[in-house]
């Protein structure tokens, strides 16, 4: 690892230069008045449907993180600049689904490595959410694999897609303050390469402590 990765600090927001987290502008995935204060990230829980608009899906590299003791996963978007180190991390087509309530949330359906064989789970994940463009159904975990279960006529109208934000607003609200990788500082790589803990930085106007030791972290 060199000394540029472990010091950049580049001076951005999460979320604030998307097209710098796309890996494909082109797509080229294969998957042919709303206030939305929480858009959570993550595989769909009921029935839903899949936004058909191809400017309402990316692929991107994606880490998922499933602390110890807990049952929901965690998805970290990787950085241009950090694509490649986290070996953990792969390639996902980033969805946009949508339930008959009108909530949001981004699926990412994972993609084998180039070195990788497909699996069953993946697989049938992106063959549900492709079904889902068109109806409206939920997934159904059978034998490694998803099945998706159609839902019965007149279960939902069509979803209105037209009152979705953009693409990038939906990403700028749901990746939240450390949701992308873009350095060696972020505590998530830090804790999967096992690097020692940064001292907390000392706050401004704090006199309990009025030794100076040279060190501005």
């Amino acid at each position: 690892m060199t000394d540029e990765h472990a010091n950049s600090k580049p001076d951005i927001t999460d979320a604030s230069d998307l097209a710098d987290l796309y890996c494909d502008p082109a797509l080229g995935d294969g998957l042919t008045d709303t206030v939305l204060l929480d858009i959570p990230i993550g595989k769909p829980r009921a029935f839903f449907r899949v936004h058909p608009d191809k400017s309402y899906r990316r692929v991107v590299e994606v880490y998922t993180h499933k602390p110890e003791g807990q049952i929901e996963e965690e998805h970290f978007f990787i950085a241009k600049s950090m694509r490649g180190m986290i070996e953990e991390a792969r390639l996902a087509t980033l969805v946009t689904c949508i339930y008959r309530d009108g909530s949001v949330r981004l699926w990412p359906l994972k993609r084998p490595k180039s070195d990788e064989k497909d699996n069953k789970a993946w697989k049938s994940a992106r063959d549900a959410a492709r079904e889902a463009t068109t109806k409206w159904g939920r997934l159904v975990w059978v034998r490694r694999a998803y099945v998706f279960r159609e839902a019965q006529p007149g279960f939902a109208s069509e979803p209105d897609w037209k009152k979705l934000p953009t693409f990038d607003q939906l990403m700028k609200q749901a990746v939240g303050p450390n949701g992308i990788i873009r350095d060696t500082n972020h505590p998530i790589y830090r804790e999967l390469m096992g690097a020692a803990s940064k001292p907390a930085l000392k706050v401004v106007g704090d006199d309990s402590d009025d030794s100076d030791d040279g060190d501005d972290i």
